[in-house]
This record gives C-alpha cells, sequence and structure tokens, in this order.
C-alpha cells in the first residue's frame, strides 16, 4: 500500500528531514482555496461570468468591466479548525481559531466614449489560502522514534563521537547531547537509545500550522457596447507558513529498563516570501439571461525563505534535564505554480436571482522547485531533480468545480454555494486530497451601500504521521469552520 503523508497539504517527514524542501511545499503554495469577501464566499467562489465582485477579480479579471459605478468593500474572517485523530483506536480533538481581513479593495469607474461604456480600475487583497491548523495525536508505541537515530549513526559501518555534532547538527547529534542516544560499550562508533527495552511507551503529538497566502492585484479592464467585458490583473501572492511540531514519548510507570522518563522534541519551520503572476479574462453576454466567462493565470513565480530549528529536551528518572538546539537554518529557493484555466456560465434569472458555474483546470504536475543562487551571495547547489521528478510522476491534473447562486428579496439577498477541489495526488496512491466546501449566506443592499455574511465549512481527511519511519500514522478529519462580514460602498 502506498501512502503519502499529509498536513494542510503539507509533508510532515521526521527528524532530519523535516527541513528539506520537497514536492509538497510546491503543492501547499499551488493549492488555492480562493478566500475573499461574504458574498463571494457564500456563493462558493463561484463568480466567472457574473463578475462585479471584488474577490472574483482574483478568479476573472474581465469581472472589472461588469462594475457600473465604483465601489469599496473591506472583510474581517473569522476560521475555526476542528480536527479529530484516531490512532490505534485513541481519539484526540484539538482546534484552532484565526481571526484576519479576508479581503480589502477599490474599484474606480470612469466613463468612455464610443462603443466603450467605461474603464474601471482596482486595487486591493483577497485572501487564497489559510494555513491555520491545530491537531493533536495520543497513542502507545513499543517502538521508540529513538531507533531513527540510532539507525542513522549506525549507518555505513558506523560514527564516530566527535564526528556526530557536524555531520548530523539537525538530528542525531541532538539526542546525543541530551543523553538519549549513547555509544556502545563494545563499540564506540555504534549506538543504542535510552528507550530499546522499553514498551508500551506513551506517545503525544502535537501539530500546529499558522499563517495564510494572499494577493494584492491590480487591475483594469472594461465595458465594451454592454456585451463583452475585458479585465487584466497583476497579482503579488504572499506566502505566511509556520509549522510547530512536538513530539513526545514517555516511559511506563512500570518500566524499569530505563534510566530515561521522558523526552520531546520541537520542529519549528518558517517561510515567507512573495511571488508575481499575471492573469486575463472576459466575460460575454450571450443574451440578456446568459452569460460565458473565460480566464487564463499565469503560473506564480514564489521567492521564498525558510528558517527552522530543532530542539530535544529530555528528563531522566533522577530528575536530572536536558536540552539541545539545533543551529537556526536559513534556506532560499523558488516555487513555480502550475497554470490556471477556468471556463463559466451563468444564468440571470431577471431581478428574481443568479445561478453561476466555474469549472477550473489546474496541472500540479507542472510545478517546480528551484533553489535561489542569488538573493543572498550565492547557493548551496541543492538539486531539486528528485523533487520535480516526484512532482511530475506523482501529482496530476485537476478538474475543480464552483457553483453558487443568489436569490432578491428587496433589500434582502439569499445565497448559497459549493466548490470542490480535486485530488491533485496520482489515483495510486491511497489518499484522496480533494476536498469539499459547502456555503450559506445573506445581504443586505441598498442605492450606496451593501452588507454580507457568509459561512462556509470545509471537510477534508488526511494520514498524520507520528512516525514514518515505522509507519506509524494517525487518521485526522479536518472541519474548516469560516465566517465573514463584508461591508460595502458604492459612490
Amino acid at each position: 500500500m502506498k501512502r503519502i503523508i499529509l498536513l494542510s497539504i503539507a509533508a510532515l517527514p521526521f527528524v532530519n528531514e523535516v527541513f528539506a524542501q520537497n514536492e509538497f511545499d510546491a503543492l501547499r503554495y499551488s493549492n488555492l482555496d480562493y478566500y475573499g469577501d461574504a458574498r463571494f464566499n457564500a456563493m462558493g467562489g463561484s463568480f466567472g461570468a457574473l463578475g462585479a465582485n471584488m474577490s472574483g477579480l482574483s478568479i476573472n479579471p474581465g469581472g472589472i468591466g461588469v462594475y457600473k459605478s465604483s465601489d469599496f468593500s473591506f472583510t474581517p474572517a473569522f476560521h475555526y479548525n476542528y480536527s479529530e485523530s484516531n490512532y490505534k483506536g485513541n481519539l484526540s480533538t484539538d482546534g484552532k481559531l484565526n481571526f484576519h481581513f479576508a479581503n480589502i479593495g477599490l474599484v474606480g469607474t470612469w466613463k468612455a466614449s464610443g462603443n466603450w461604456e467605461s474603464f474601471n480600475f482596482g486595487l486591493g487583497y483577497n485572501r487564497t489560502s489559510n494555513y491555520n491548523t491545530s491537531i493533536t495525536v495520543n497513542g502507545n508505541t513499543d517502538s521508540s522514534a529513538l531507533s531513527n537515530f540510532t539507525n542513522e549513526l549506525n549507518a555505513g559501518g558506523g560514527t564516530f563521537e566527535t564526528d556526530i555534532s557536524s555531520f548530523y547538527p539537525f538530528s542525531s547529534n541532538l539526542a546525543y547531547q541530551t543523553y538519549l542516544v549513547n555509544p556502545l560499550l563494545s563499540d564506540s562508533t555504534q549506538y543504542n537509545h535510552v528507550f530499546s527495552n522499553s514498551s508500551n511507551i506513551k506517545q503525544r503529538t502535537t501539530y500546529e500550522t499558522r499563517g495564510g497566502s494572499g494577493e494584492v492585484y491590480f487591475a483594469m479592464g472594461g465595458n465594451y457596447n454592454d456585451r463583452l467585458y475585458l479585465g487584466a490583473t497583476i497579482g503579488i501572492p504572499t506566502v505566511r507558513y509556520v509549522y510547530d511540531r512536538t513530539y513526545t514519548e514517555t516511559a511506563d510507570e512500570s518500566d524499569t529498563l530505563t534510566l530515561a522518563k521522558s523526552y520531546s522534541m520541537h520542529d519549528y519551520v518558517k517561510t515567507s516570501g512573495a511571488g508575481v503572476n499575471f492573469k486575463l479574462g472576459l466575460i460575454y453576454k450571450v443574451v440578456d439571461w446568459f452569460r460565458i466567462g473565460t480566464a487564463f493565470h499565469t503560473p506564480t513565480v514564489y521567492s521564498l525563505r525558510d528558517n527552522y530549528e530543532t530542539i530535544i529536551n529530555s528528563e531522566m528518572k533522577d530528575g536530572a534535564t536536558f536540552e539541545e538546539r539545533s543551529p537556526y537554518g536559513t534556506f532560499d529557493y523558488y516555487v513555480t505554480t502550475p497554470y490556471r484555466f477556468i471556463t463559466s456560465g451563468s444564468i440571470i434569472m431577471g431581478n428574481h436571482g443568479v445561478l453561476n458555474v466555474d469549472y477550473e483546470i489546474v496541472d500540479y504536475s507542472s510545478a517546480r522547485l528551484k533553489e535561489d543562487n542569488y538573493t543572498y551571495g550565492g547557493g548551496s547547489g541543492a538539486d531539486f531533480s528528485p523533487e520535480n521528478q516526484n512532482i511530475r510522476s506523482n501529482f496530476v491534473l485537476t478538474q475543480n468545480l464552483r457553483v453558487g447562486t443568489e436569490w432578491r428579496l428587496d433589500p434582502f439577498r439569499i445565497r448559497a454555494g459549493y466548490r470542490y477541489n480535486g485530488n491533485p495526488l496520482d489515483s495510486r496512491f491511497n489518499n484522496d486530497y480533494g476536498s469539499s466546501t459547502y456555503s450559506l449566506g445573506f445581504g443586505i443592499k441598498e442605492d450606496d451601500y451593501y452588507f454580507d455574511m457568509a459561512y462556509a465549512l470545509k471537510m477534508q481527511e488526511n494520514d498524520v504521521n507520528v512516525n514514518v519511519e515505522q509507519a506509524e500514522f494517525a487518521n485526522t478529519t479536518l472541519k474548516n469552520h469560516y465566517i465573514t462580514f463584508t461591508l460595502g460602498f458604492r459612490f
């Protein structure tokens, strides 16, 4: 059986691999949820053929041509992640609440001449992904994760003690300095660990991820003869991703075969950076009650920096405690995300309501990683050929669907939506990373202002690693609750 270990579209490998950039970094920043203002969220992010929506400009820039007047809006948002983890029959729950601004934007409209009805310009910010997640896993094992360190040290004929700190500064050296891994009396180049004879070891794993991605956009477009709406945007997407993982093992109270009581390992990674992309789109009014839309998004090229470290703490039964920190590492690299192609259709039911459908194609196998050799005076010579080959082999072209509707009961609006993001993993893997999001909302619209509220529920299941080298995984269900409020003004 093949597995891919995922947490919020992030690989979570153990020990010295935890800081290695891999194909899942490319996947994390390529997979977008398109959050934004409350009307957009309530309708499932489905605006590709409707237009005249701040967040819809991140889907189809042609929507800027639909605006008939200038507009300003902003959207505070609350995101709550709830998780349930099942590991060896032990059920654990966790959760995390986050507040942020999901949208702020301004569109200006100027009358034109001839067949051009108007020219419009806009700038703003839309949230595109949330990385806020908290997961707790509890269980017991007879095989300590410390064996990962001894396997590392004993490989290739062993390791001299004087070489440990220079060879393995982010992994085995931390366990060695905290007396969790020690040389054998019979051969000082071979090692054993303090829980090698122990059983029923209590495990506790906590994952917390923080941050999100968003896009600052500059848009322009126009309305030709009230039938063709054109637009283009330059996007500057930004990323902030923080990963905290603490893994703890505690000896059974009846265990007399070890002098150690417990240890914990804390891994920390912070990724930040920005990129650039370009989008083109149009909406065409076939008849008064039916519109079609299409948009193309170029790949986004991100320049990212990782900062990372690991800390191990150990406690012995006699009360002695030890702590060792790894060096504080940094690494600069580029991620190129896939192109996107969106086609849309909408039905306008007079003054009663609208229905819109977006169909999106994303080829995740086209994403790439590359080291940044220039920003800080030269790179480390990292070769991403294996990771890029994994992207080509393991990721696939996916099809995403967004459906939204709105009904008028002046001055009120009632809305509902559904979005499905396809599984980016090849079908030979048993993990399905597709997701479904259900949404509802309402609004009040007057001539010069509007107020909207939306609720969305995104559901997803993953396998989260506890000890990947020993194939210990927890099945985790994630439920993301998202509430947004938008206040806007037309002038």
